[in-house]
């Protein structure tokens, strides 16, 4: 584990974030950022490196919370990924999720990020971990048709660019057109024999990423979907309800409860994230799963205390 100042402080942060303390974690963040280079590699827990820009919000935060951005996809990953399967992540971001799919479960990894400057990241990060040779970057946005695309940067949120101009509040600036593909498409050059996992955070144009996998979208072939349901809810369920999924959302916890869940579960304790899917009420990530899947079987299966 890294003993640099900036790691140091991460980690006294993080007992305080998630200790017995509830309050003044954002007035601690803010004293502690200022002895932290804006621009830094870090050394995420699990011994990944990682090279972060904290100027952009979403990085910022991943650099204090070691990661444990999204706890609750951190374990499907740790869980749900077959050793040696395929992963595939669309909207990378600066590739955190698929690091974490080859580190625990040597996942063949493919990661589609459009956004010139967070590609650039992903491949920064493969560079510092080792790992070009094991995994693949396309700097493409997944859709349901190859092309081109006008793709909009948010000013405010580093993590939602999008292919939408009205996504996120409609603050978004055009940065200009990106390649499209499709998954169908990628499985062809790729030749990949299945999706073991496949993550779409697309930021609003996760439905046309589903649609471009075509007849691979079937649980025989692409196992497991971990999805955003931010817009297109209704219209998601039901496809992949016809496809033969069934969804599992997670269950109304506080991004703490989340954290410390995920804490006692590496700690050898139980772990339980995931509830039944139920159309009219969630809008959050929904993780899908075969009908009759050992993993749906599994995600159903009450979790001993």
């Amino acid at each position: 584990m890294s003993n640099s100042l900036p790691d140091l402080l991460k980690r006294l942060y993080r007992s305080h974030r998630y200790g017995a303390f509830r309050f003044g974690h954002p007035l601690l963040r803010r004293l502690l950022g200022l002895f932290v280079p804006v621009r830094l590699v870090t050394r995420h827990r699990s011994g990944l490196w990682l090279e972060l820009d904290r100027r952009f919000g979403n990085q910022d935060t991943l650099f204090w919370t070691d990661g444990d951005i999204e706890p609750q996809l951190y374990w499907a990953i740790r869980t749900l990924v077959p050793i040696g399967g395929v992963f595939v992540d669309c909207g990378a971001n600066v590739g955190l999720m698929g690091l974490l799919a080859r580190q625990y479960q040597m996942a063949r990894v493919i990661f589609l990020e459009p956004h010139p400057r967070l590609a650039a990241s992903v491949q920064r990060n493969l560079e510092l971990n080792g790992l070009t040779a094991d995994c693949m970057l396309l700097q493409a946005a997944a859709s349901d048709a190859p092309g081109e695309a006008a793709f909009y940067e948010n000013p405010r949120l580093d993590g939602s660019h999008s292919l939408h101009a009205d996504w996120e509040g409609g603050d978004a600036t055009l940065l200009g057109s990106v390649k499209t593909t499709t998954l169908t498409a990628v499985v062809a050059d790729l030749r990949l024999p299945v999706i073991d996992f496949l993550k779409v955070d697309t930021e609003g144009h996760d439905l046309a990423v589903l649609h471009g996998l075509k007849d691979r979208l079937r649980p025989d072939f692409t196992r497991v979907v971990y999805a955003e349901m931010g817009r297109d809810a209704t219209a998601i369920s039901e496809l992949m309800t016809q496809a033969g999924y069934v969804g599992f959302s997670l269950r109304p916890m506080a991004h703490r409860a989340v954290v410390r869940t995920l804490l006692e579960f590496e700690r050898g304790g139980p772990a339980d994230f995931f509830e039944p899917h139920d159309p009219s009420r969630c809008r959050g990530d929904v993780l899908w799963c075969g009908r009759e899947s050992l993993e749906a079987r599994f995600l159903s299966s009450p979790v001993p205390e």
